[in-house]
């Protein structure tokens, strides 16, 4: 069904978890390489472990961090956080990209095809590795087909927090909350034509 054809009120929990969290088949299974990992800002540092447990097993030869200071409301811009603790955990600064000029999802996708390009070009990469929230990956996923180059290959990489996941988000009222806020983002976000729509299969 595509995404555009959704209501968020006739979807079952089963139904959900696949359109916000992703069906098996996308998320990562841990054989795929890719020429970046590229991890969507946030304050959290699940996601900061998770690049670094993949970068560890050889997934990827740099780690792209985004995310500037949310319009003024961090000390530091989230990216160079990000990268601090990734250092701290024995990454080498030189395998670390950052873009620090964002303040939401859609301008950490924007403002990094700049410093990627910079870094190591656009047309040299074929495969991205992203990193953020489980219940954040879909808007990410459409977020980056609808801006990167059309060639791009996304995997997903969900970082491993207890809470908010696939296989239990439903146990926890805020994690509802945050899910189903995701939920009503995606499918009003392709609506609004703030990214492109996408057919899954529910």
């Amino acid at each position: 069904m595509l995404i555009s054809q959704m209501k968020p009120e006739a979807l079952s929990r089963e139904q959900i978890t696949k359109v916000v969290f992703g069906v098996e088949s996308e998320v990562d299974d841990g054989t795929q390489l890719a020429d970046i990992i590229f991890v969507f800002g946030g304050k959290n540092l699940d996601r900061v472990w998770k690049a670094v447990e993949l970068y560890n097993d050889g997934r990827a030869p740099y780690i792209l961090f985004a995310g500037g200071d949310r319009f003024g409301e961090w000390d530091q811009p989230e990216a160079t956080m990000m990268r601090d603790e990734a250092v701290k955990m024995g990454v080498p600064p030189e395998s670390i990209f950052i873009e620090t000029m964002s303040n939401h999802t859609k301008e950490n996708v924007i403002a990094s095809l700049i410093v990627l390009d910079r870094a190591l070009g656009l047309q040299q990469i074929q495969r991205l590795l992203f990193v953020s929230a489980p219940s954040h990956m879909r808007r990410c996923q459409l977020l980056l087909k609808t801006f990167m180059p059309p060639w791009y290959e996304f995997v997903w990489s969900p970082d491993h927090r207890a809470k908010g996941r696939r296989d239990n988000w439903w146990t926890e009222p805020v994690e509802v909350k945050r899910a189903m806020g995701e939920l009503h983002k995606v499918i009003s976000g392709v609506k609004g034509r703030y990214f492109m729509d996408a057919e899954i299969d529910i």
